[in-house]
């Protein structure tokens, strides 16, 4: 039953991702959007449990003016926001004692950055030069690589991964994930990338290490907040963090090797 839900809410969710990243522009800014708000409420039902907070009506507006510099192409101004965005969350109990906590602007500090400054990075690398096909690299390989570690670890999984931080994620699941993946994410990249065989090799192995660790980065927010799913949102899955912790760390992962070090 489980599967069957998780595989209905994929089919609906998954091509408005799509459809967000292959015509990119306003859809794509506003599916971003999205995730940021959701996001940042998720990430204080997770962080309260902490005795932290996020202020979400500080922090919303913050991270959305992220996504639009990144709409905007103005790059250059993202540390500016980044500076002036921590000092305001930062300032902001001192400001509001009687409805924010001290804690409360460390929390908006984190949500600035995650998931904030990393949800951006689906903007900025559509928008890149090339950007359509490596963004779809970057979407299709994460997909894949997950979808594979999953029905492997749940045909062969036997060897705990991270049992202290995620009990499911087994050895015998990241081999097979990283072997399909590693497969298909080298096929896309020398296709639709024109890379070399080497080069897309270190394309996909940093791919899928960056989407194993977003996994279990999030896992172990949600097992020190004593919660299961980030949120309820998402069927089958849980809240956006859930299903964005992958593509929140390959993003930028893909992004930063595609655009500097790739050179495109």
């Amino acid at each position: 039953m489980m599967l069957a839900t998780r595989v209905a809410s994929a089919a609906v969710f998954g091509p408005v991702l799509v459809l967000a990243g292959y015509f990119g522009g306003p859809l794509l800014w506003l599916v971003t959007g999205f995730v940021v708000v959701a996001g940042l409420v998720e990430m204080d039902r997770l962080l309260r449990q902490l005795g932290l907070g996020v202020p979400v009506t500080l922090a919303a507006p913050l991270g959305l003016g992220l996504v639009g510099l990144a709409a905007a192409g103005r790059t250059d101004l993202g540390p500016a926001v980044m500076a002036l965005g921590t000092l305001a969350l930062v300032m902001a109990p001192a400001v509001s004692p009687s409805r924010l906590r001290g804690t409360d602007g460390v929390g908006g500090v984190f949500g600035l950055v995650y998931p904030s400054w990393l949800a951006s990075h689906l903007v900025l690398l559509r928008q890149a030069p090339g950007g359509l096909a490596a963004f779809f690299v970057a979407l299709i390989g994460t997909w894949v690589f997950d979808s594979a570690s999953y029905f492997a670890g749940r045909a062969w999984g036997r060897h705990k991964l991270a049992p202290r931080v995620s009990p499911g994620k087994s050895v015998e699941g990241l081999v097979g994930g990283a072997v399909v993946g590693g497969v298909v994410i080298v096929w896309l990249a020398v296709a639709w990338l024109d890379l070399g065989f080497g080069v897309a090799t270190v394309l996909a192995l940093s791919l899928m290490t960056a989407a194993q660790l977003g996994d279990l980065a999030e896992s172990a927010l949600k097992r020190q907040s004593g919660v299961k799913d980030s949120g309820t949102l998402i069927p089958g899955h849980g809240g956006v963090l859930d299903r964005f912790d992958s593509l929140l760390a390959v993003m930028p992962t893909v992004y930063y090797l595609w655009v500097l070090w790739l050179g495109a």
